[in-house]
């Protein structure tokens, strides 16, 4: 879900038939492969680049899901974000993944109710989803075990919580937390600074920036459960010390990050997987192209001469979306290896190309 009106979306129906025949190529030729299995692959005898590939989103999952993303100014940059919505359009946490190609650092997080970077990029602001109550209307085991997590107390978890459904008792609240992007992920100092902060405090259902980035904004709680509900008011977060303030003061602004709408991932709608418009990319003073063709992406390199052949390396399974600007993130859909027959056959994932 995210913060803005512009991306409020109708009612998922629940789906209607099962997904299409034609991708059943697809799910035998590839699959999702886990991040931290390398594998190198190249048509030619020159070394080639080093492919990983990211699920946005290893949490929950809903009835539909929509792909979103935005780039830094330089297009550096991007934050991927996986949100899916239940039956009648309950709210579901959402998954995203944050890459930066100049510092080479990335990361990856589940079960968030919001998430945004700040007008900089160096932080990225996230309010963290949790259950509290089952549909059931019991289960005031998870408060315990929620205030172990989170080291807010009971009474201010029931307080600050908030209905999450519209058709049973369940309630869940909201934790903020930030990520700081270190400048050299490579320093040994930079796996500490560069890990999730979180805030022992109940609010976050939406989270902003304001413009000078000096502050995360917090928004109140959902007034019905559905999930692109917005907040109405603003309480103020220092990300450096935590420090709350109830309010934002009078003359902060929040910041306006432009998502781009990418597709809407449904059981019931087919979504073409042989074919996607291609990506140009540039590394130094060479110019590639992704290129999605018969269910596969590929990077070509643009011939520098009339009539030689442009060398070809194999990404992976799937269409690309959208890529960074040298091409080190590529934004993409593939085709799950062992999908759940009630499910989604397909995700959005994340290739990392590194030269």
């Amino acid at each position: 879900m995210l913060n803005s009106p512009r991306f409020r979306r109708p009612r998922f129906p629940l789906p209607a038939s099962l997904f299409p025949l034609f991708l059943i190529p697809l799910l035998l030729s590839g699959c999702i492969v886990d991040s931290s299995k390398k594998q190198t692959s190249a048509d030619t005898t020159s070394a080639g680049p080093v492919i990983t590939v990211t699920p946005v989103n290893r949490g929950s999952t809903g009835m539909a899901e929509r792909v979103l993303w935005a780039f830094s100014p330089d297009r550096k940059s991007v934050l991927v974000v996986a949100d899916p919505g239940g039956v009648e359009n309950e709210p579901v946490p959402n998954g995203f993944f944050f890459g930066d190609e100049t510092r080479g650092f990335q990361t990856q997080m589940d079960s968030v109710w919001d998430v945004e970077p700040s007008p900089d990029w160096k932080w990225i602001g996230f309010g963290r989803a949790y259950g509290v109550v089952r549909g059931e209307g019991t289960g005031t085991d998870l408060i315990a075990d929620v205030s172990r997590r989170t080291s807010i107390d009971t009474a201010t978890l029931r307080a600050g919580s908030f209905a999450s459904s519209g058709m049973s008792m369940a309630r869940a609240v909201a934790q903020p937390g930030v990520i700081h992007i270190p400048d050299n992920p490579r320093l040994q100092s930079a796996a500490d600074s560069s890990a999730p902060r979180l805030f022992p405090i109940a609010r976050g259902w939406r989270v902003r920036w304001t413009t000078d980035g000096s502050t995360l904004a917090l928004g109140n709680n959902p007034g019905r459960a559905e999930d692109n509900e917005p907040s109405q008011t603003w309480a103020a977060l220092d990300p450096r010390t935590g420090q709350l303030h109830g309010s934002l003061p009078g003359n902060a602004s929040l910041a306006d990050v432009r998502f781009t709408m990418g597709p809407t991932l449904d059981r019931s709608v087919p979504i073409d997987m042989t074919q996607a418009p291609p990506i140009k990319i540039e590394r130094g003073n060479q110019a590639f192209n992704i290129l999605s063709e018969r269910g596969v992406i590929t990077i070509t390199q643009t011939p520098t001469a009339p009539g030689t052949t442009a060398a070809q390396r194999i990404v992976g399974a799937g269409i690309a979306l959208a890529a960074t600007a040298g091409g080190r993130y590529i934004i993409a859909l593939a085709p799950k290896s062992n999908p759940d027959p009630n499910g989604m056959a397909i995700a959005p994932v994340v290739y990392t190309v590194t030269w």
